[in-house]
């Protein structure tokens, strides 16, 4: 039990430390999630699978903001305007 307690706070301490040592952003993390369940759409991962395309999906601020609202990935699922819009942010970004 005390091993276990030992790990379990080195791995929180790990965490914790990458968390304000700037290793870890939470954003980034909302980001790559989002990014992960938007690839298992057929749209979304031939766009990303195309260089010119994966370079503003991860690059492009406008994208990454659009991308970084709350539940925005359900409301891309389930509304084609919000799926055009991020297709031509994508698409027009430089």
């Amino acid at each position: 039990m005390r091993i276990v307690k030992i790990i379990l706070g080195t791995i929180g301490s790990v965490i914790l430390g990458l968390l304000f040592m700037g290793g870890l952003d939470l954003d980034d993390i909302r980001f790559q999630k989002n990014i992960r369940k938007l690839k298992k759409e057929g749209w979304f991962k031939e766009l990303s699978d195309n260089g010119m395309y994966y370079e503003r999906i991860f690059h492009n601020e406008a994208v990454r903001e659009y991308l970084l609202q709350e539940n925005i990935v359900v409301k891309i699922n389930n509304d084609e305007g919000k799926r055009n819009k991020l297709i031509s942010l994508i698409k027009s970004s430089s």
